[in-house]
């Protein structure tokens, strides 16, 4: 077991700002934490916050024009102590040695470029995904040939969101579905760096609030 875990949300827009806000406040007590010496919440994100982010990012209008990992950490603050602490990086993903030393990291961001770099890692890593009310997971278990097939170099960053849905109101939440199973994620993770093998973990898949499972991915044997 390792004495300091450091925990990476890669991207802190749709899915990793709610996500922050699910883990930080689980983590802040409890035993699970306390196993610890100290958990480090690492955020990666150089975008600020603007307006039309607060109607579905965990952001407020006193947010606006301040970066997104600063503004995190001003609204997750009062759950911090000395044994966790967030911790913002203002700048994208974009090297191995940006992210390497993390033992967690989740992909919150619609970005190939990062997400390519996190799966050469040796950390254990969650890729997120997610448009309109669809959500899709994939992580270090997945079958390799899978993990390739669905992550296209030449992919053009995208919202979670359809266009014209903030303007309408027509808001879909296949964020939260991700952001929710990326929490749990985080948490039996924990439990297993503690606990051993015998923990259940979220198995990668496919769904949509609408329709359901819409399949699940392979993983690697033994995995």
């Amino acid at each position: 077991m390792k004495d300091v875990l450091d925990i990476a949300i890669v991207g802190v827009g749709g899915i990793g700002s709610n996500l922050a806000s699910l883990i930080v406040p689980s983590l802040s007590q409890g035993d699970l934490s306390q196993r610890f010496s100290k958990i480090n919440i690492n955020l990666y994100d150089s975008d600020e916050v603007e307006e039309e982010n607060i109607f579905h990012q965990r952001f407020n209008q006193s947010n606006i024009g301040e970066t997104k990992v600063l503004a995190t950490k001003k609204n997750l603050s009062s759950f911090e102590h000395d044994k966790l602490e967030i911790v913002p990086h203002g700048k994208d993903v974009r090297e191995k040695e940006d992210i390497e030393d993390n033992d967690l990291i989740v992909v919150c961001v619609d970005s190939s470029d990062a997400r390519i770099v996190v799966h050469s890692t040796n950390s254990k890593w969650l890729d997120l995904r997610c448009r309109g009310d669809n959500f899709m997971s994939i992580d270090y278990t997945t079958k390799k040939n899978i993990i390739k097939s669905i992550t296209d170099i030449d992919q053009k960053p995208g919202s979670c969101q359809y266009e014209g849905a903030l303007e309408s109101g027509n808001i879909q939440f296949g964020f939260m579905y991700a952001a929710s199973f990326g929490a749990q994620w985080v948490i039996q993770n924990l439990r297993g760096e503690n606990e051993g093998n015998n923990v259940l973990m979220p198995y990668p898949r496919s769904e949509s609030i609408t329709f359901g499972t819409l399949g699940n991915f392979e993983k690697e044997e033994g995995s």
